[in-house]
């Protein structure tokens, strides 16, 4: 009897070894060191004890003393803020999501009646959405995914990723030259945009000016080698070729311009250009009047694209270019002055977010 109840015991004991060891075994995690700092790895929820080569996946980092990104562009885990040893739970996901399926779910007009995606697009609104996105290794923010003409200047039915950059490059003048022009290929800003800025020259004097007019021509600071685009490279790649929408408007509401503006494409493809004024009367938040001069003035509040200065669209009217003005309104100006240029541009179908949540502190992070 007491032979059968040790036999029983060691049975018990034996089994409750077994399920602990499994128990511990399941619930521990390899760590390996990466630069000083003890890493704990998963990739598709199997601990690794090295980060895989390149791929898309949807990559979260959390760390303890030090503040963890991982770069796409690199393809390297950046830790800044060190305050003593640093320990990450990273993991690798085969999950990620493009960013135009991202854009469609949390754009803030996806239910609307009104601002119809179908046909104006799935477009970020109000004062902060998280429509913050990390290119060119620098802050963009997401307009929206939108209908463009890709393959031809009369194709429908494509819809692109569009963002635009967000920090002004310098005042620039829409052209010299002329006050009234409102041809948008070929001209100045058009110019420094698709050959300075993309294409990272670190000069681009003949098209450099905050100023145009008879009395003073005033050349600015044109070096785009540092914060430029270059077509060949990581982010460069990601840029879409499309025809822009340059019909002329006058100035009434969004939905309105919208149309007006894309009646008539650009004559060839390119790959920089500015916001429309469409786009910056869609971002606006609960309001579809009139976009001229004052009267969107009390909405500006709602509206992440003003920026409280002058700027310029690549929309004119059948006389003037159209800019935004301080007072929180479209206007009309000369080509000659020198306003904001945010550059803007179109990402290509294929784009996926490796990271981030969308806020100015955590971007989305984008491969390809």
């Amino acid at each position: 009897m007491k032979y059968n109840k040790k036999i029983i015991i060691c049975s018990i004991f034996i089994i409750i070894s077994f399920t602990l060891l499994i128990v511990i075994s399941s619930k521990s995690t390899k760590t390996f060191n990466y630069n000083g700092s003890i890493i704990a790895l998963k990739v598709d929820g199997n601990s690794a004890t090295s980060f895989p080569t390149k791929g898309k996946y949807n990559v979260s980092v959390n760390c303890e003393n030090g503040k963890g990104v991982w770069n796409p562009k690199t393809w390297k885990l950046e830790i800044t803020k060190i305050k003593g040893t640093v320990t990450c739970d990273i993991s690798f996901n085969s999950n990620a999501s493009n960013l135009n399926d991202i854009v469609t779910n949390n754009a803030q007009n996806k239910n609307d009646t009104t601002i119809v995606p179908a046909t104006y697009g799935y477009r970020y609104q109000g004062a902060d959405p998280d429509n913050y996105v990390w290119y060119n290794d620098e802050l963009w923010r997401i307009i929206g995914y939108v209908p463009v003409s890709v393959n031809s200047a009369t194709e429908t039915g494509e819809y692109r990723v569009k963002i635009i950059r967000n920090d002004s490059i310098g005042a620039l003048v829409r052209e010299t030259n002329t006050t009234s022009t409102t041809v948008w290929e070929d001209k100045s800003l058009y110019t420094l945009l698709n050959t300075c800025y993309l294409g990272k020259a670190s000069s681009c004097t003949s098209a450099c000016y905050s100023s145009y007019q008879s009395e003073y021509k005033p050349i600015t600071q044109c070096n785009y080698s540092v914060n430029g685009i270059d077509a060949s490279e990581y982010y460069g790649n990601m840029v879409e070729n499309v025809y822009w929408g340059i019909g002329a408007s006058n100035l009434s509401t969004a939905t309105t311009m919208y149309g007006t503006e894309n009646s008539t494409k650009t004559s060839k493809q390119a790959k920089i250009g500015l916001m429309s004024a469409s786009d910056w009367g869609l971002a606006i938040s609960g309001y579809t009047g009139t976009l001229s001069y004052s009267s969107p003035q009390g909405y500006t509040k709602d509206n992440y694209l003003f920026t409280n200065c002058e700027e310029w669209t690549m929309t004119s009217t059948s006389s003037y270019p159209v800019c935004v003005d301080f007072l929180g309104g479209l206007n009309n100006r000369d080509a000659s002055y020198g306003f904001a240029a945010r550059p803007v541009l179109y990402l290509k179908s294929n784009v996926y977010v490796t990271g981030g949540t969308g806020s100015k502190i955590d971007p989305y992070r984008l491969g390809i």
